[in-house]
């Protein structure tokens, strides 16, 4: 096996610019099917390393969101001030989910009266 090294980000970059290859391409090349499939059920990192493990295996694709276990909130359609809206949208990602909290620390401070 090959001496596994440590380099900054500067040296990769370095490397990279001279031109010099960092994989043993032709090692690589070489490796059978038979060599990956041994040396992936030897990796004491791989937790996928039986048929059966890739069948219960749950993929997760990034911005794509799998279904809610328990729904926990309504969707709606609600017309906010544009300024309230920017406001919330400018502190970024989660931004509906603090409209939320707003509303609901508000419903805590000024209980409604129901009819």
């Amino acid at each position: 096996m090959a001496k596994i090294v440590k380099l900054t980000s500067d040296e990769i970059k370095e490397m990279r610019s001279s031109g010099e290859i960092m994989t043993d391409k032709e090692r690589i090349l070489n490796f059978s099917e038979e060599d990956v499939e041994r040396m992936a059920k030897d990796d004491p990192d791989n937790f996928l390393k039986t048929d059966e493990d890739w069948v219960q295996a749950i993929i997760h694709r990034p911005g794509i969101r799998g279904s809610q276990k328990a729904p926990t909130k309504k969707s709606i359609a609600i017309r906010l001030s544009q300024d309230v809206v920017e406001n919330f949208k400018s502190t970024g990602a989660g931004w509906q989910s603090r409209i939320d909290d707003a509303l609901r620390n508000y419903l805590k401070e000024h209980p409604l009266k129901h009819a």
